[in-house]
């Protein structure tokens, strides 16, 4: 079973939310069992859990039009969530009414982590999570404030992290960054 903690304020002035993606890969027929220790959790304010196939899952936020927003994105790999890190989180976090802001949390760890570090070209074995902070702004628009924006903040959290995932931040990463993050690999 695997959860990826959320954090969303959506443009606007929507409420704001915190979840959990939840996916959980196995029998269908452990399914509930797996689930139950979420919601011995309390009732969702939304529960969206269904059985997907795959592809659908990963074609989930797909759209047809790539011109329909546009993002920026950070991301670093963290061994451990401390307080301090929650803090930083929390109080740097802020919404715009032009813009998805969000901050999640991608599971590493557990299997990832029994493969030896220079085994493959990813050596970030011990992670426990890959942490990224995004905008999400109407495509056409002026970016500039919710980049700056995202740069601030992720300023405040990357002293949490450590390497990244290289696709979320090739926008703006040096072949010197890239091989350093790579390290011995």
């Amino acid at each position: 079973l695997q959860l990826d903690p959320v954090m969303v304020q959506p443009p606007g002035g929507a409420p704001g939310m915190v979840g959990f993606g939840v996916c959980y890969c196995g029998p269908a027929s452990r399914a509930d069992r797996a689930m139950a220790l979420i919601w011995r959790l309390g009732t969702p304010m939304v529960d969206g859990v269904t059985g997907m196939d795959y592809v659908a899952l990963q074609r989930l936020h797909d759209t047809d039009d790539p011109r329909a927003v546009a993002a920026y994105l950070k991301s670093g790999f963290v061994s451990e969530i401390t307080a301090e890190l929650v803090t930083s989180i929390v109080d740097g976090f802020d919404g715009h009414p032009e813009r998805a802001t969000q901050i999640l949390f991608q599971q590493s760890g557990r299997a990832i982590g029994r493969v030896a570090p220079g085994a493959t070209a990813f050596s970030q074995r011990d992670a426990r999570a890959n942490m990224l902070a995004s905008v999400v702004w109407p495509y056409g628009s002026d970016p500039s404030a919710h980049i700056a924006w995202c740069r601030q903040y992720w300023a405040g959290l990357e002293p949490f992290t450590y390497g990244f995932y290289t696709n979320d931040d090739s926008i703006e990463l040096t072949a010197q960054q890239v091989a350093s993050n790579y390290r011995q690999n």
